[in-house]
């Protein structure tokens, strides 16, 4: 546990306990946080927000203790209304009294408003309702809570258990160019999962049951088809079309479970398959940074092509340079997918699986004959690295020798 995270939240908490008309001392032990005043300490449960506590926002820690003091100030006012009632006086002589029935209305009377006008000043005042967010603002916390995660993974932590908003997984597929007037003509329109031979697999921006039923019990994900070239892109590879799959919400958190990658590899083969690719590249990044860092799963038709996938999906999109453009560009090939499937027409399975085994990536044959390259949820920068080694081997590396 963060002993400095904790303190923070026990300060934060304890602040907010006065917005609820509650007194006492909060301490963080594991998982819970408790509240000691008057009567029996409560406990409520934290889960994993002292782990988090470091990567949000002011303003979303704010609020997460401002609901938690809440919380604890509704358990604290519940077990005292559990508590046994005081003993009562010694017993005295009983006296009889007589009392006009008037009186007694007028005293019932008093009573009742007596205890109200108590019950109003114990319930504290019902906290203003959180200012409404816009579009913008939600995306901005996002990119920050995103970059906050990237700077851990470049550390040497692992992906969990951390806040992962912000982050899409995307999934891109490149076909060779048909010469028919009529794929020309599909090529300028938007692409979607039926125009691409994924019908079967998504249906309105989600999966279906056919592609994966834990996946697509995921109610909180969204997949969208977009275009894989950039217009500018596509004008220097004009043999070549691509598409993206970009899996945002509950599938992009799927992508970073350990207990779910080897669904998302398995999927990433079946649309490959089914979009007839002969190139194809899952990984992660923050929604707003084009840097692809947690590169899972490669694939080429044979080891130039699986070599390809990786060196222009992860070495051309590294926040550092690992790919010398102006050695691609010096190759003479029309666009860098050619380029870079040439330049590596002398590598054979064991040469490349040498390569891409250094830096924790392992290499074996698919469905088709096809090479693929998967690299584990445990070291998510491991790809940007072997693209690296996989470039200058290719002769289109930064410091060549």
């Amino acid at each position: 546990m963060d002993d400095l995270s904790a303190r923070e939240i026990e300060a934060a908490v304890q602040e907010a306990l006065g917005l609820f008309g509650t007194s006492g001392s909060v301490s963080v032990q594991g998982r819970q946080i408790a509240l000691h005043g008057r009567g029996a300490p409560v406990a409520i449960d934290l889960e994993q927000l002292v782990e988090q506590w470091p990567l949000l926002p002011q303003d979303l820690r704010t609020r997460k203790a401002s609901d938690i003091a809440r919380r604890l100030a509704q358990a604290h006012r519940a077990v005292g209304s559990l508590a046994p009632p005081a003993s009562s006086a010694s017993a005295r002589p009983a006296r009889h009294i007589v009392i006009p029935i008037g009186a007694v209305a007028l005293v019932i009377v008093g009573v009742l408003v007596a205890v109200r006008m108590l019950r109003s000043r114990e319930t504290p005042a019902a906290l203003p309702p959180a200012p409404e967010t816009t579009a913008g603002e939600d995306a901005a916390r996002n990119a920050r809570t995103c970059e906050a995660a990237r700077k851990r993974i470049y550390s040497g932590a692992s992906m969990g258990p951390f806040e992962l908003a912000g982050w899409v997984a995307e999934l891109w597929l490149a076909m060779p160019r048909g010469a028919s007037a009529a794929q020309a003509a599909a090529a300028q329109e938007p692409p979607s999962a039926e125009a691409v031979g994924l019908g079967a697999l998504i249906a309105q921006g989600k999966l279906t049951a056919g592609a994966d039923v834990e996946l697509a019990a995921v109610s909180d994900g969204l997949v969208e088809i977009v275009p894989g070239l950039d217009p500018e892109e596509a004008g220097r590879s004009p043999s070549w079309r691509a598409i993206t799959a970009r899996f945002s919400g509950g599938y992009a958190r799927a992508y970073f479970d350990p207990a779910l990658r080897a669904r998302f590899v398995a999927l990433a083969d079946r649309m490959a398959d089914g979009a007839g690719a002969e190139l194809g590249a899952l990984y992660a990044r923050c929604a707003h940074l084009p840097y692809h860092d947690a590169g899972a799963w490669f694939r080429g038709s044979d080891p130039a092509a699986a070599a390809a996938a990786l060196v222009y999906s992860s070495g051309l999109f590294a926040e550092l340079a690992a790919v010398d453009r102006g050695a691609l560009t010096a190759l003479g090939r029309t666009g860098p997918i050619d380029a870079l499937r040439n330049a590596g027409a002398s590598l054979d399975l064991a040469g490349l699986g040498k390569l891409v085994g250094a830096h924790g990536g392992g290499i074996a044959r698919g469905g088709a004959g096809a090479v693929v390259i998967t690299f584990p949820v445990g070291g998510p920068t491991r790809a940007t690295s072997a693209s690296r080694i996989v470039a200058r081997k290719l002769q289109v590396g930064v410091g060549q020798d």
